[in-house]
């Protein structure tokens, strides 16, 4: 994504890739962070954001992160993935983090206006 704007391409793109809550987790995990982060504890997010014990080796979760969310993510340009080391860093352009950081919290406050309902 380049820094000249946001296009529509651009938008539709972003809300693609928010649309799935492990790509969230991951995408606000390494914008918490300035420094990349090892795959393992990527999946520990995961793990811990679906209720389960970071113990729990899930090789399913593990897989998806490695093969489609990371690619999927740095392929639309808001992350670095590198995978002979196994770590990911955050690396949207300004607009794109700006968007994404305001999409990021009105998804948030979607999920839980939406679990206060049920």
């Amino acid at each position: 994504m380049g820094d000249r704007g946001t296009t529509k391409e651009q938008l539709t793109l972003l809300y693609k890739l928010l649309a799935d809550h492990r790509r969230r987790v991951l995408l606000q995990s390494l914008r918490d962070t300035a420094d990349p982060m090892p795959i393992s504890a990527l999946v520990t997010e995961l793990t811990q954001s679906a209720g389960r014990e970071p113990s729990e080796r899930d090789v399913e979760t593990e897989i998806a992160v490695h093969h489609i969310h990371l690619p999927k993510l740095a392929d639309a340009g808001v992350i670095e993935y590198n995978q002979s080391d196994q770590q990911a860093a955050y690396s949207a352009p300004p607009q794109v983090d700006a968007l994404l950081k305001e999409l990021l919290v009105t998804v948030s406050t979607g999920e839980q206006e939406s679990s206060l309902q049920e």
